[in-house]
């Protein structure tokens, strides 16, 4: 059977708001696995950047592809586990490459812990058919606009 991992409750608010979005924006008919190949090769570009600007706006294109890919397939129906495990496969890899880029710093051992976390309950997602992650990419962006210090 082709089980999805279920959201757990606490994701309902904003998964209800982009599902609102979802149903306004247009999307082109196009595999999943190109914005999963974006998301990769911005997240590596996170390794170049200097300024902290640079991150930020990478980190958050990478979010909107992160969305955009499940949007896709879930508007043309190709939704399926090997997507999911795909998916979420792409998306420890791309918080490497983010968190590897403010290695050295406060922060990107933080993130780095907790990606290591993260990467484990991945595999407890895939295991008990229950999504369960952290938005570490999206808490980093925050973090990273309220300019949290960090020893460098």
């Amino acid at each position: 059977m082709d089980v999805i991992p279920g959201r757990p409750a606490l994701a309902s608010p904003y998964r209800a708001l982009l599902t609102a979005l979802e149903k306004r924006v247009a999307l082109p008919n196009i595999p999943p696995a190109y914005y999963h190949l974006a998301a990769m090769l911005l997240s590596g570009l996170c390794l170049y950047t200097q300024a902290p600007w640079q991150t930020m706006a990478l980190v958050g294109v990478v979010l909107v592809t992160d969305w955009l890919d499940g949007a896709t397939a879930r508007r043309y129906y190709e939704v399926r586990r090997s997507g999911y495990i795909i998916d979420v496969i792409t998306d420890r890899t791309s918080e490497a490459f983010i968190f590897a880029a403010a290695d050295g710093r406060l922060l990107g051992q933080v993130f780095f812990l907790l990606w290591l976390v993260n990467s484990v309950l991945t595999f407890y997602s895939v295991y008990s058919n229950r999504h369960t992650a952290l938005p570490l990419r999206f808490a980093y962006l925050i973090l990273m606009a309220f300019r949290v210090p960090s020893s460098q």
